[in-house]
């Protein structure tokens, strides 16, 4: 009997302490990048469209950007297309491009519609080929090395997510999930571009004037020396982001995952979050709590 009531009372503190943290975000966006390989696992991505359900029933606005990249690549190889990597960029020509748009908009998006429906919850695909929801210029690598059809996102359509969440029907508490794959601009727009996840998810928080841009990914944050796991960083600052990668600290694939954070929050987006995916309710642990379990960065410490 005690022991019950030590863990009624332990789950009773968690929602109190979480208490302040519903209030203050209420009515605010929160975008949530899914990557690494909590992409690939359903059981984490139940687990994460759980989260985003209880954040939408307590009226907060989740928003997901989701990639495909090793989907792609086996897609590709399927149709007798080599994938090219250039400076870490897929080298995208007509071909592969008409691979990455049916991957990630029909094949990834259709599948994650479908576990977040066994999640118990609905949603809606967005991306730059059916709805010109994310709109991009062409990206060319530093001296002039051509890509192909690989884009810089520039802007996106905020008009289908305001009007989800402002719906005062069951269409509010759906959840869109945005592939990154963007239109052109302009007289451009026809043309289809491949968009880095990371990237995209950050425009997206900037433009929709987020109050979060959370990455789920394969480590739980920065660490200052990553064979320690009790080094990890849990809050940061724009100040301390470029010494760590001046110290190599930072460095490979996290930096590009730093930088998106950082263009986030330069336009706008009050913090920037690094989680581990496979942690259960690792997106609630670092959004309502005050320790936290990932790392934080923000612009300066206040």
């Amino acid at each position: 009997m005690e022991n019950q009531q030590q863990v009624a009372q332990a789950k009773a503190e968690i929602l109190i302490e979480a208490l302040p943290y519903i209030k203050k975000f209420k009515n605010r966006i929160m975008v949530i990048k899914l990557g690494g390989s909590a992409q690939e696992d359903p059981a984490v991505l139940k687990s994460i469209f759980t989260d985003c359900q209880l954040l939408l029933e307590v009226g907060i606005m989740p928003v997901v950007v989701y990639g495909g990249g090793r989907k792609i690549s086996s897609a590709m190889q399927e149709s007798g297309v080599t994938p090219r990597f250039v400076q870490g960029q897929r080298v995208t020509d007509a071909a592969t491009m008409a691979i990455v748009a049916r991957v990630l908009a029909d094949d990834v998006g259709g599948d994650l519609l479908r576990l977040l429906r066994e999640s118990g919850g609905e949603g809606f695909l967005l991306n730059g080929r059916d709805h010109a929801f994310l709109r991009a210029v062409r990206k060319t690598l530093p001296g002039g090395v051509d890509i192909g059809l690989v884009g810089e996102p520039v802007a996106i359509d905020s008009t289908p997510i305001h009007r989800a969440f402002t719906s005062s029907s069951q269409e509010g508490r759906r959840l869109p999930l945005v592939a990154p794959v963007a239109c052109g601009c302009g007289r451009d727009s026809r043309t289809l571009y491949n968009v880095n996840g990371d990237t995209a998810a950050a425009l997206v928080a900037r433009d929709l004037h987020a109050e979060k841009l959370v990455f789920i990914s394969d480590i739980s944050g920065i660490y200052r020396d990553p064979a320690k796991p009790e080094s990890i960083l849990s809050h940061l600052d724009q100040e301390e982001v470029a010494r760590l990668i001046r110290e190599g600290v930072i460095a490979g694939g996290m930096i590009p995952k730093v930088e998106a954070c950082l263009f986030a929050l330069e336009g706008g987006v009050g913090k920037a979050h690094i989680v581990l995916g496979s942690l259960p309710h690792a997106l609630l642990l670092e959004i309502f709590t005050s320790a936290g379990i990932g790392s934080e960065i923000v612009l300066e410490r206040k």
